[in-house]
This record gives C-alpha cells, structure tokens and sequence, in this order.
C-alpha cells in the first residue's frame, strides 16, 4: 500500500488511462490498448474490460489479448 492506495488499484487505474492510446513503432507496426469499467460479472470480477492488439503496417491484428471470451484452453495456431 502507498500514500493508502492500494498497488493494485494503482495499476488498475493506470490501465484504464491507457484507453483508445495507439502506439506507432518505426517499421510500421502499432499498438492499440483499450480498458473500459464494466459491471463485474463472474467472467469478469475485477470489473475492467480490455484488449491488447498488435497490427501490422497493413492494419492487420497480428496477436492481440483481451478478456472478451469466458477462459478456455482452446486455441487457434495461425502462422504468420
């Protein structure tokens, strides 16, 4: 706990400032962050909805992390 906020408010919070923030890096390639407050659910206790998503010079989503789906094992292999 700092100054009596507690660390992971902190990052929650910081989080939440990232919303809509795009990232140009020089090979043409960006990032894009989103973080919205949602009403918590069983999927999502925390209240927080985000995504994570990196996209080629072509604005093709290369990989991207979010919470939008119920936690599952599954996953689809796509090369690249």
């Amino acid at each position: 706990m700092v100054a009596g906020i507690k660390i992971e408010d902190e990052t929650l919070e910081t989080l939440l400032q990232l919303d809509g923030e795009v990232f140009p890096m020089d090979n043409g390639c960006w990032t894009k962050f989103e973080a919205k407050r949602i009403k918590p659910s069983q999927y999502i206790p925390h209240g927080i909805k985000y995504s994570l998503s990196l996209h080629d010079n072509n604005n093709r989503r290369i990989v991207g992390f979010d919470n939008a789906h119920a936690e599952s094992r599954h996953y689809v292999k796509r090369r690249i």
